[in-house]
């Protein structure tokens, strides 16, 4: 990992953490079946070796912070599973979402973030939980990412971070 990125670790460690949506979707697919990592199309711009590190990361922290919005897209990305395999993932996925702490932000309390016109409403409401310290923000997207931390927020972006891993 990045010198940023191991400050952040360190200095929110035992903390709470955020994960965005697609990389929340790759912690449940690899929980649920770490063969469809890389084959299933939502998470096929990851690897076996991401969803390690996405779990090492985890593991330094005591709670997974969510919100509803970025629950509801990756639920959205998973219905384009087959219907051989969606049965028992929605399961798993019921499974793994007792496991979160959500977090509820009202749309119109949202909106009113400098990011909803650029990024849209889930990105908006991520912003607006990740200035509610102590948190850690853990993305693929760039801009949000870079956003992120203009408006002070403690966040990575995980793409830069793969490249850091051994």
């Amino acid at each position: 990992m990045s010198p940023y990125a191991q400050r952040l670790l360190h200095k929110h460690r035992g903390g709470l953490i955020l994960l965005d949506s697609n990389l929340l979707l790759l912690r449940f697919v690899g929980l649920f079946r770490r063969a469809l990592i890389g084959n299933f199309k939502r998470v096929s711009m990851f690897t076996l070796e991401d969803f390690d590190l996405l779990a090492k990361i985890l593991t330094n922290f005591r709670a997974v912070v969510t919100t509803p919005n970025i629950l509801t897209e990756v639920s959205n990305l998973s219905g384009a599973l087959t219907e051989k395999t969606k049965y028992d993932y929605f399961a798993a996925f019921a499974d793994s979402v007792e496991m979160l702490q959500e977090d509820y932000v009202p749309s119109k309390q949202a909106v009113d973030s400098i990011i909803f016109r650029r990024l849209g409403l889930t990105d908006a409401v991520i912003a607006t939980v990740a200035l509610r310290p102590p948190l850690f923000v853990v993305t693929t997207d760039f801009e949000l990412c870079y956003r992120l931390q203009a408006l002070g927020a403690d966040a990575v972006n995980f793409n830069h971070e793969r490249s850091f891993s051994p």
